[in-house]
């Protein structure tokens, strides 16, 4: 089937929220990819989701508070990419998931079946400048960014950030997550420097190349218990 329009707000509501979240200092570096290098990472029954006739990665810092089932707040980088189900229903699918808090790591990879992992995983902010660093099992990633003006979201914008779903593997069958929130309100940025050091090499992936960089202050979310598709 032929994706989904994207959409600013989320199409479906989350009746029940299994897990609320509060996101700050995000930081998204996305960059264009061929759909190839991919494809083997997918979940189940999803495929890449095209923009502009390519594929796209990205990494994203924030600082996450999480209430529900436990209260807590850590920092978190993850590396994703935006896939397609069977009935057209864009989302996400997370390559890997690197968070500072163990026992969030422990939740969500038997709840959701997300690919998390125990890192120590560090956020800095000055006046201008935000940058994260990761490291686990000597691999990890830094990269710095310079924040900018607020920006009028384009096509780009909205297919890079506008996603309502989380999609992941369970024995081999796929999972849906539902997730629900406010618009981003996104800043523009510059990336000042970018270090991979065996992170995204791990997955078989390539450093950023003409990276589409963005910064929000901060978003709340809600998401919903996952189910088999």
């Amino acid at each position: 089937m032929e994706p989904e329009p994207i959409t600013l707000t989320a199409p479906h509501r989350v009746r029940w929220a299994f897990t609320r979240q509060r996101w700050s200092d995000v930081v998204f570096v996305h960059w264009p990819c061929q759909k190839r290098e991919i494809e083997p990472l997918l979940p189940p029954r999803t495929r890449p989701d095209l923009f502009a006739g390519t594929s796209w990665l990205g990494v994203v810092g924030l600082r996450m508070s999480v209430t529900g089932p436990v209260r807590l707040r850590f920092t978190e980088l993850n590396v994703r990419t935006f896939v397609v189900d069977e009935r057209g229903r864009r989302g996400l699918a997370f390559l890997t998931m690197e968070a500072s808090s163990p026992v969030f790591v422990r939740i969500a990879s038997t709840v959701g079946c997300l690919p998390y992992r125990s890192s120590a995983v560090g956020c800095a902010t000055t006046a201008t400048e935000t940058s994260y660093r990761v490291e686990r099992s000597g691999v990890g990633l830094s990269l710095r960014i310079r924040r900018g003006d607020r920006v009028v979201l384009n096509g780009a914008d909205r297919y890079l950030t506008a996603r309502w779903r989380m999609y992941s593997a369970w024995h081999g069958r796929a999972l849906k997550i539902p997730v629900r929130h406010e618009p981003w309100a996104l800043d523009s940025a510059e990336l000042l420097d970018f270090a991979d050091n065996g992170l995204l090499d791990e997955l078989g992936l390539a450093p950023p190349s003409l990276p589409v960089v963005r910064c929000a202050s901060r978003v709340d979310a809600r998401f919903g218990l996952p189910t088999l598709m």
